[in-house]
């Protein structure tokens, strides 16, 4: 395996790396669970255990390394201090690339709710300031050059810094503040411009949220070769600033489009079934009574708010796997399902799917608030569904309609899937849409186009004529 080779300045002497697992891995989930199916090995290696960095780095481990761990990214540190700690070696310098807030926007969005997204957040950056010196716990990448990409950044650290205040006393948030540090994706005149401009207004707003004694944040951003499309700042730009944060905390600023995925820089090493048996093969050989004791006491430490970093690397020395992690944080933390509210009693009843593993919402959805309001009844199946668990729902819920969020070709795949497998429960009549947001190619749409699902790409919906338009296409 490789790693992904960063651009960014370097430290003399050492060669800076990104290790950006594959989808599964970020998203916490083993090579063999069914919704890891096509996606091994994509986009960056599978890191299911200590044993798979082991044979990343078998000779020594990086001297810098960016760590793109998605939800998991908090385990991906674990398995790193712990690799470090059997060799006996000084773990290395770089920085954890994790934003709590941003991932609910990416497709390895985390199963448990922002504010325990936040928490475990503010574990990984109070544990690394303290344990793993040279390596900041907490790296934030900016969506967007603009005074909104920046307010969203703002806000993701600030409120890093109000979790980590939930749980730390004031000298070791003072530390804590120290791990954090913005990526500007630009280096330029006017990129470095913004850069001053928002290194004095984090220093103001620490100060007025969190009181005086805080550093001084001369390295708080790091620039990105590349130039921007952004004039440099005016006298007005920390007001500007300020005016957007609050928009940003209010939920008033729309995410800005991202790249829905990166093609794989190396061929994934093993074959699906291939790693599936090396993954039964590890859990065989290591001590059973050890991975148990170590997962009941990551959960105990979740479940009452204490570090889990600490137990995390437990974990990674006695072989637990990401999915066997992620799925005990997914259980131990509060979750982001909300219990649908009954249908209005006229109203049009819809089902929203999301089967495969990518997580993303469509971007033109309403709120069910919003569609209450027009007699229409948006549920949602959440995210992550195989497609035995939409025909479950199907048979519960009774919809009048289906609509298949489809922002993956592996999601696309799995509706295809879905359709048939409601053919074989009696459902064959159901109208069904699927609402596309990823670049179809011919074979993939001919294939859906046979299995008689229609298709819609999200974003040409007008804001406002969404439901209508659905209304319409389905019926």
């Amino acid at each position: 395996m490789t790693l992904h080779r960063s651009k960014t300045p370097r430290t003399p002497g050492a060669a800076p790396a990104t290790l950006r697992p594959d989808l599964p891995s970020r998203a916490g989930f083993d090579s063999d669970h069914p919704l890891a199916t096509g996606l091994v090995g994509v986009e960056g290696p599978a890191l299911g255990h200590l044993g798979d960095l082991e044979a990343l780095w078998p000779d020594r481990l990086p001297d810098v390394l960016e760590l793109d761990g998605g939800a998991a990214g908090p385990w991906h540190l674990a398995l790193v201090a712990a690799l470090a700690e059997r060799r006996g070696v000084a773990p290395p310098q770089g920085a954890l690339l994790h934003d709590p807030l941003a991932l609910r926007h990416a497709a390895a969005a985390p199963a448990w709710s922002d504010r325990a997204a936040l928490g475990l957040g503010a574990d990984a950056l109070c544990w690394a300031g303290r344990r793993l010196p040279g390596l900041r716990g907490a790296r934030l990448r900016m969506p967007a050059l603009s005074p909104e990409g920046m307010a969203l950044t703002l806000r993701s650290g600030l409120a890093l810094l109000a979790a980590t205040a939930r749980r730390e006393k004031p000298e070791h948030l003072r530390a804590a503040a120290c791990g954090i540090d913005i990526v500007m994706p630009a280096d330029d005149e006017a990129a470095r411009g913004w850069g001053a401009v928002l290194t004095t207004l984090w220093q103001e707003l620490v100060a007025e949220r969190h009181g005086p004694g805080f550093a001084a944040r001369p390295d708080l951003i790091q620039y990105r070769h590349g130039a921007s499309e952004i004039a440099p700042p005016d006298p007005d730009a920390a007001a500007q600033l300020r005016a957007a944060l609050l928009r940003a905390e209010a939920e008033e600023l729309p995410w800005p489009e991202t790249d829905p995925s990166r093609p794989a820089d190396t061929a994934p090493p093993l074959s699906e079934p291939d790693r599936a048996a090396a993954l039964l093969a590890w859990r065989r050989q290591r001590d059973g009574n050890a991975v148990q004791k170590s997962l009941l006491a990551l959960r105990e430490a979740a479940k009452r708010g204490i570090n889990v970093m600490g137990p995390s690397v437990a974990c990674a020395k006695a072989g637990v796997t990401t999915g066997e992690w992620g799925t005990v944080m997914a259980g131990a933390l509060p979750g982001t399902a909300a219990k649908p509210e009954p249908a209005p009693p006229s109203g049009v009843t819809f089902l929203l799917a999301r089967p495969g593993l990518d997580a993303r919402l469509p971007r033109a959805l309403p709120s069910p608030a919003e569609a209450r309001n027009r007699g229409i009844e948006l549920r949602d199946t959440g995210p992550r569904r195989l497609p035995s668990d939409i025909v479950a729902a199907v048979l519960d819920d009774r919809p009048q309609a289906l609509l298949l969020s489809l922002p993956s070709p592996q999601s696309a795949q799995m509706a295809i899937e879905t359709l048939a497998e409601l053919r074989r429960a009696g459902f064959g009549a159901m109208p069904a849409l699927g609402l596309i947001e990823f670049q179809l190619d011919a074979p993939l749409e001919k294939a859906l186009e046979a299995a008689g699902l229609p298709l819609k790409r999200a974003r040409s919906f007008a804001n406002g004529d969404f439901l209508q338009e659905i209304v319409n296409l389905v019926t």
